[in-house]
């Protein structure tokens, strides 16, 4: 009788008793894929368009994410892991060297890269976020204030000051000098005209 609760137990609760099939091989165009997905930086459609589908973007999805396929996740799981052990990055590795190196630059007296150790530990644990801010504008959404105001800003804070004010100078000087042979061509042509 036990033995028919068993058997009835594994029917009516198949999901807790995992029936170990063999896997499907991976065909040509599959093997492709993951190969690329693996070890080239390449996003998923690009690796699918690459390993000859028709419809990349679909299939990526399926291949990496459908539980039909779940021997492909598989495989590339297999082979991430295996790159991972190749070069030993892991999060305990890498905090470890830093302060490795951070420990040996604090002997040798090297502040400088003691701290830069240090600060990718932080970064590593998620404690620091380096933050970059991109602002997209143009000088046509400023008025002619703000435009002043930042160009003197730029100047000032490269020193461009000295560099402006000869270059304006010169270009003064240019002009003067066209404005006098303008004169000169104009006094020339009278002189012709009243002869």
């Amino acid at each position: 009788m036990a033995e028919n609760t068993q058997a009835a137990d594994i029917t009516d609760n198949h999901h807790r008793y995992p029936v170990h099939q063999k896997q499907p091989k991976l065909t040509k165009m599959q093997q492709k894929f993951v190969q690329l997905y693996v070890y080239q930086d390449l996003p998923n459609y690009e690796c699918a368009h690459r390993a000859g589908y028709k419809h990349p973007q679909e299939v990526s999805t399926q291949l990496l994410n459908h539980p039909k396929f779940r021997y492909v996740q598989d495989r590339i799981h297999e082979l991430q892991h295996i790159q991972q052990q190749k070069y030993e990055i892991t999060f305990e590795k890498v905090a470890r060297d830093l302060q490795t190196i951070r420990d040996a630059a604090l002997e040798d007296g090297s502040y400088g890269p003691a701290v830069q150790a240090e600060l990718g530990r932080a970064k590593l644990g998620g404690l620091m976020v380096e933050r970059k801010e991109v602002k997209y504008g143009s000088i046509s959404q400023m008025d002619r204030s703000e435009v002043e105001t930042r160009l003197r800003e730029l100047i000032d804070s490269n020193q461009l000051a000295p560099v402006l004010e000869a270059r304006v100078k010169r270009i003064k000087l240019e002009d003067d000098i066209e404005d006098i042979e303008d004169v000169e061509d104009i006094d020339d042509a009278e002189l012709v005209e009243e002869d």
